[in-house]
């Protein structure tokens, strides 16, 4: 840069020494477009040198800032990072004491610093909570696939957090959730704890494939829930009339009507209502089809002893096995079903002779009590609280 200062210097000082030693400066008229400047040499030559020196400097500015672009570039990149990084933190803050709106407002002020994903997951959790769904769909968007399992267990937290201040709104996210057939078990135990809350038998029974398959529920538990959901809704068909109640039982196919979970419920749900002599035909011809076994039957307290045939086929099975615990159990059941007092007592005093359950000590006791024998009474309901 010095050179061309000192350059400048020489050239101006011999334009203007030459033409004035000699007496003649001379003049330079300039005509372009329309316009016209007169000026003398010395005065051109002054503009010229000028021009060129101004030039070659920003030449020279705009090289420099060329080069120093990429750190230029880091400082403003991290004076962006800097901010996005409070907002973040602000929004935590704000997450923690519950104020989603501020907690949005942070986070959608962070992504647009930092186009972070995580960011957007966190804004799109926050609209959720705040209640705009429209935002947080937006944002649930932006933070692209790798966030679609986060994002769904930040929405079942939210259901589980307002299932019982706001079970529709609760069921509506649920469903969205259960459409895209998560793998993982959380979604599908929630919609169990949702589905009987509010009554929705008939969906439990929708999503007991799913339960089983997705769950670690073991079989036991699966039919638990099973019997349940059908007895519920086998109750509440009948509340629209016998006939619905029946015609949804046909209306099942084959292999869930020989389910013996299925007759049961269906059997437990017929003996609710009082119609005992329908509830002992079903178990009748679930026995008779080998479809339910005697200890189910008896462990599900649906015997009844209002259909002669289902008497007959227990003391045919106890000719063939006057030892068998189920069959002298279900006689016993059936005995004082019918009011044979005498009869069920014979009955359960062999069972309890050999291995008697907690049930059998109850219904010893209620057989007791309806013989008027109170101390024997107490005696037994003693014994079944000591086998529990």
């Amino acid at each position: 840069m010095k050179w061309l200062i000192v350059v400048f210097i020489l050239l101006v000082a011999g334009a203007i020494l030459g033409p004035v030693s000699s007496g003649n400066a001379g003049y330079v008229l300039l005509q372009f477009a329309g316009w016209s400047v007169e000026t003398s040499v010395i005065a051109l030559f002054i503009i010229t040198v000028t021009t060129v020196v101004v030039v070659s400097l920003v030449v020279s500015l705009i090289r420099f800032v060329l080069r120093r672009g990429k750190s230029g570039g880091r400082w403003f990149g991290k004076r962006r990072n800097a901010k996005a990084s409070r907002a973040f933190k602000e929004g935590q803050l704000a997450l923690l004491d519950l104020n989603y709106l501020t907690a949005l407002q942070c986070f959608e002020k962070a992504y647009k610093r930092n186009k972070e994903p995580a960011f957007a997951a966190l804004a799109s959790y926050s609209a959720q909570q705040q209640g705009e769904l429209g935002k947080a769909e937006f944002w649930r968007s932006q933070a692209g696939k790798e966030f679609e399992q986060a994002d769904q267990a930040l929405t079942l937290k939210y259901i589980d957090s307002i299932k019982t201040s706001h079970p529709t709104k609760a069921l509506s996210l649920l469903e969205a959730v259960l459409n895209q057939k998560p793998s993982s078990a959380y979604p599908w135990l929630l919609a169990i704890d949702l589905f009987k809350a509010n009554e929705l038998w008939q969906r439990l029974i929708d999503v007991l494939p799913a339960l089983k398959s997705n769950t670690e529920l073991s079989d036991t538990a699966i039919n638990e829930i099973k019997f349940e959901a059908f007895r519920r809704q086998f109750l509440a068909e009948r509340k629209v009339s016998a006939d619905a109640l029946y015609n949804y039982w046909r209306a099942l196919d084959k292999s869930s009507r020989a389910d013996s979970t299925i007759r049961l419920a269906y059997a437990a749900a017929l003996k609710q209502v009082g119609d005992k002599q329908a509830c002992a035909k079903v178990i009748y011809k679930g026995l008779k089809r080998g479809d339910v076994s005697i200890e189910e039957a008896t462990n599900s307290d649906v015997l009844c002893a209002n259909y002669p045939k289902l008497v007959e086929f227990v003391q045919e099975a106890l000719k063939r096995n006057a030892q068998h615990s189920g069959y002298i159990r279900a006689l016993a059941m059936l005995a004082y079903d019918s009011k044979d007092y005498s009869l069920a007592q014979r009955a359960l005093k062999k069972l309890v002779d050999k291995d008697a359950t907690a049930s059998d000590y109850q219904l010893l006791g209620d057989i007791y009590q309806s013989l008027g024998d109170s101390q024997l009474a107490a005696n037994a309901y003693k014994k079944a609280l000591a086998a529990v």
